[in-house]
């Protein structure tokens, strides 16, 4: 029988589960407090959070979450890094952070609905914040419609262009 304290902590996590868009699990195995506190700090400045649960009780809130094929993941020391606003900050705090104090170590992570391994954790860490990823995407595929716009627009310029000199030639006389 779960004891009460197990089943607020395995709550606590659930409600901060179900609303997370991205989720980053790391060894802080050799992080003094200092540290840990340094890289809560950065997490907080990102809109996420930084907490260490047990393994069976993050485990339970993770499938309760729907949050599937985590366990291979969830073996010694875990810190979970958890945010509902831009599912990459998580991934990009922990590499920069691990860059600069070569910890901690990504093991691997929840993003956008599907479990992620720990070098999938480093590559999402580069790409950019999810809104600018949507206005490049945007950008690119408004592009070619603006070219072709252009385009048309200077035939019709041109076109327009070359019936007024018709009409100013058959006015004067000029013309056939």
């Amino acid at each position: 029988m779960p004891t009460p304290r197990k089943v607020e902590a395995v709550e606590t996590l659930r409600a901060k589960l179900a609303d997370a868009q991205g989720v980053v699990l790391a060894d802080f195995t050799g992080l003094d407090v200092q540290k840990i506190s340094e890289l809560r700090r950065e997490f907080r400045k990102n809109d996420s959070e930084f907490f260490v649960v047990k393994n069976t009780l993050g485990l339970i809130a993770a499938k309760e979450c729907g949050m599937e094929g985590l366990e291979e993941y969830l073996d010694g020391p875990t810190g979970w890094a958890v945010t509902s606003a831009d599912a990459t900050a998580p991934a990009r705090v922990i590499k920069e952070f691990h860059r600069v104090h070569s910890l901690p170590k990504v093991k691997g992570g929840f993003i956008d609905g599907a479990v992620v391994s720990p070098d999938q954790v480093v590559r999402i860490a580069d790409l950019p914040a999810k809104p600018v990823l949507v206005a490049q995407i945007m950008g690119l595929i408004q592009s070619p419609v603006q070219g072709v716009a252009g385009v048309l627009h200077a035939v019709m310029t041109h076109l327009a262009v070359a019936a007024e000199e018709i009409r100013k030639q058959k006015e004067t006389g000029g013309g056939s």
